[in-house]
């Protein structure tokens, strides 16, 4: 289980990715084994009353960011975490608040990333992030990060 506090990892981002606070973004309590974010609608709205495309696919690439940043923030070493690659599926329209869920992956996935990042100075991760609207899916986020340590 990931310990953090949800407040401090929330001013985290809105400082160091700032078009987070104008989205209203903020970082939920870990549970069921996924680092969980959520969004406000209002600031999120596109021209259908639902919520831009745009601000679904930033919520569900930053909570696989957050999740490695947290998990390598542990290591007490600097490094950058970019998003190389993503592809979302949009399955329904957002009318209401929303989150977004990225499972921890499991120790191998993990452990091949964290090493090849530790020998290479650079790591790559696939992680998959859902977006959810009253408890049903809403969008499915595929993405490869890359860290490199500086």
């Amino acid at each position: 289980m990931m310990e953090f506090d949800v407040e401090e990892v929330t001013a985290y981002l809105h400082q160091h990715i700032p078009v987070t606070r104008a989205m209203q973004f903020s970082v939920l309590p870990f549970s069921e084994g996924a680092l969980k974010l959520s969004a406000k609608l209002t600031p999120n709205l596109n021209h259908q009353e639902t919520a831009f495309g745009g601000s679904i696919a930033s919520l569900g690439i930053l909570a696989g960011w957050t999740l490695i940043h947290l998990r390598l923030r542990a290591d007490l070493q600097k490094y950058k975490i970019v998003i190389q690659k993503s592809e979302i599926e949009f399955l329904r329209p957002i009318e209401a608040d929303f989150t977004a869920e990225c499972p921890v992956p499991d120790d191998r996935v993990w452990s091949l990333f964290h090493d090849s990042l530790q020998r290479k100075r650079r790591g790559r991760i696939v992680l998959e992030s859902t977006v959810k609207v009253n408890g049903q899916i809403a969008a499915v986020i595929k993405g490869i990060f890359v860290a490199k340590l500086l």
